[in-house]
């Protein structure tokens, strides 16, 4: 198929074409660039779709797109087209995005691939991408983009050539996978974890559960469903139509890990006598490796090959990134959090292998409705419990939650600090880190925690005694 062009955009979304004087050619030649939503990122050849958000519309910035050489926009009001330029004038910018982005699954012939859960699903579409393209060509979400914006802007990059596109899909509310699913219609279906994520908008684990299990009801007959061994999604399993591969530790699943090691930056295990050797922090991260190995096995890679290719895996930033600063060690687990994943870099605080003390420092862990101050106590208590720290500094609304639920466990009033912003946690931070400590710093996206992480190479060293 030859290349999407004006006229195939004008047709998906029912648009109004309205060509600039200096335009000679027909629409039907005019092919597309790029579809970029941040004037900010537009290069020349690009398409500028402009979003309305709640404190942003996009067509204000229409002339901005094209001074830095978007070649159209796609607008839902009367704007000037720019010199050499063109507009599409639809009547929902949103819905035409969708329009579109169904156009283009209508052309991909390759597999789509879908993947949710509570934790997990960007290290596992990341780890997917690694071994896939080691022999195929295809595309994956950039960065987060898993929800009904992020979703089909990453289906923008499906190409007809394609063997496979991997989609990362998030919810916070039931229905939304649901939809995402009815737009971008995967073959093979991912489920990483169930956990108490988005409790605002579910309610209960339940809720979650049923919601994850939206993807399992899209699969067709001669899908695939690759599921962690989750108590939860063991109990929706029965929602899916296509074949399921299990994925765990246990004997029964269908793909297996075994002798599983984790030390100095890697994760190592087997799998059917295979080795294999991933450069992450944290056991927590096996169910990502193993996901990613049943897709690729899925789609005829050996295990040879599949651990090859698994070998090259690069972490994403501020997911267990650990760095050196100031002779101290800091896990940079900034990117979000949730009581799984908090629990899981507690895990990974306590094997840190550490002559100095371990030091968590938290932010708030975001949508998690009426249970917000009870799952906050726990994370408290369990970084003493389970991430063995010494001293523990916690800031946001939820901030003496956290240090109540570790006092409770035992530690010491004066090794827990309860701040109201990550701002104000700086001086204590910067005024306490010695050489040997090894500091985890971790809260939900609202937060910024990364800002701490970046201003500890700043901040004044203390000098031991």
């Amino acid at each position: 198929m030859n290349h999407p062009t004006l006229y195939d955009l004008k047709v998906a979304t029912n648009g109004k074409v309205l060509l600039s004087g200096d335009i000679s050619t027909n629409e039907r030649n005019l092919p597309l660039g790029r579809v970029i939503t941040n004037s900010g990122e537009i290069e020349p050849g690009d398409v500028f779709w402009t979003l309305k958000g709640p404190n942003f519309d996009g067509v204000d910035f229409v002339g901005e797109a094209f001074e830095r050489g978007a070649v159209g926009a796609v607008v839902n009001k009367k704007v000037e087209a720019a010199k050499n330029g063109w507009v599409l004038e639809v009547e929902n910018t949103q819905n035409a995005l969708w329009q579109w982005a169904a156009w283009k699954r209508r052309q991909f012939g390759g597999t789509v691939i879908a993947v949710t859960g509570s934790v997990g699903k960007s290290t596992s579409r990341q780890m997917i991408q690694t071994i896939l393209a080691d022999r195929l060509v295809g595309s994956a979400s950039p960065q987060n983009y898993n929800n009904h914006i992020g979703v089909p802007l990453s289906m923008m990059a499906m190409e007809p050539k394609h063997d496979y596109a991997i989609l990362e899909m998030g919810a916070s509310s039931p229905g939304e996978i649901d939809a995402l699913t009815r737009l971008c219609v995967p073959k093979v279906g991912i489920i990483t974890h169930v956990a108490d994520a988005h409790l605002g908008g579910f309610g209960s684990r339940r809720g979650v559960a049923e919601a994850k299990g939206e993807l399992l009801a899209a699969l067709p007959d001669r899908g695939q469903a690759i599921l962690v061994d989750d108590p939860w999604i063991r109990r929706i399993a029965q929602k899916s139509r296509a074949p399921i591969t299990w994925v765990g530790r246990n004997s029964e699943c269908d793909v297996v890990a075994e002798e599983i090691v984790s030390a100095d930056g890697r994760l190592r295990f087997k799998v059917d006598g295979c080795d294999f050797s991933v450069s992450v922090w944290g056991r927590h991260h096996l169910s990502s490796a193993l996901v990613a190995i049943a897709v690729a096995q899925s789609m005829g890679f050996d295990m040879d090959r599949i651990s090859s290719a698994l070998e090259n895996f690069s972490p994403l930033p501020m997911r267990c990134e650990v760095i050196e600063t100031r002779g101290a060690t800091v896990i940079n687990d900034t990117y979000n959090a949730s009581p799984a994943a908090m629990e899981a870099a507690l895990e990974l605080l306590r094997d840190f292998d550490s002559p100095g003390r371990r030091i968590v420092v938290c932010g708030d862990m975001a949508e998690l409705g009426k249970n917000s101050s009870k799952l906050h106590q726990t994370l408290g208590a369990q970084t003493v419990t389970v991430g063995g720290a010494d001293l523990l500094i916690a800031c946001g609304k939820f901030a003496n939650d956290v240090v109540d639920g570790a006092r409770n466990a035992g530690m010491p009033k004066a090794r827990t600090i309860p701040c109201r912003s990550p701002e104000e946690t700086l001086p204590f931070i910067g005024q306490t880190i010695l050489p040997g400590d090894v500091l985890l710093v971790k809260g939900s996206r609202i937060m910024a925690m990364e800002r701490l992480v970046n201003a500890l190479q700043y901040y004044p060293q203390r000098r031991s005694a």
